[in-house]
């Protein structure tokens, strides 16, 4: 949880940082986009201490909204006014790309790496045993926005 307070930290401090500093536009509220991931209720309860650490370590209420889709985040990042969000590998690229965002933090492993590792796993009848053998063979993604797959 500290690597990703010390994240958040510095996303809030970076967006802080581009607000105007008048008393008349401080910002009440900044609103963080996340990526569904479990169960609703479970992430909420998992990112409530970090809501409430960051509001009272910055002054400024700090309010998650969970996604209904992964595939939405680009669109909700717009059109519900999010100041930030948590964003995969492929939405962020997507992100990048389509919305021109500035990527502020991203998570690094306590080794210091900062990657995506992914794993392919098939049936063991598949037949399937190197990347040659998956040529011609079709990928059955989870969702339109994410890498995560299923060999079929």
């Amino acid at each position: 949880m500290n690597r990703v307070i010390r994240l958040f930290i510095l996303l809030l401090f970076t967006l802080s940082a581009a607000m105007p500093c008048s008393a008349e536009t401080k910002r009440e509220e900044l609103i963080i986009g996340l990526i569904p991931e479990m169960n609703v209720f479970k992430q909420m309860e998992r990112f409530n201490p970090l809501a409430e650490y960051l509001t009272e370590q910055i002054g400024v209420k700090i309010t998650f909204s969970i996604l209904s889709r992964y595939g939405n985040i680009i669109d909700s990042f717009t059109t519900e006014s999010m100041d930030g969000a948590f964003f995969g590998s492929f939405t962020g690229a997507l992100a990048i790309e389509k919305l021109g965002v500035v990527p502020l933090a991203r998570p690094v492993n306590l080794d210091g790496e900062s990657t995506y590792h992914a794993h392919i796993y098939t049936r063991k009848d598949s037949g399937i045993r190197t990347v040659a053998d998956m040529r011609g063979k079709r990928f059955a993604f989870v969702e339109k926005a994410t890498t995560a797959v299923l060999l079929c």
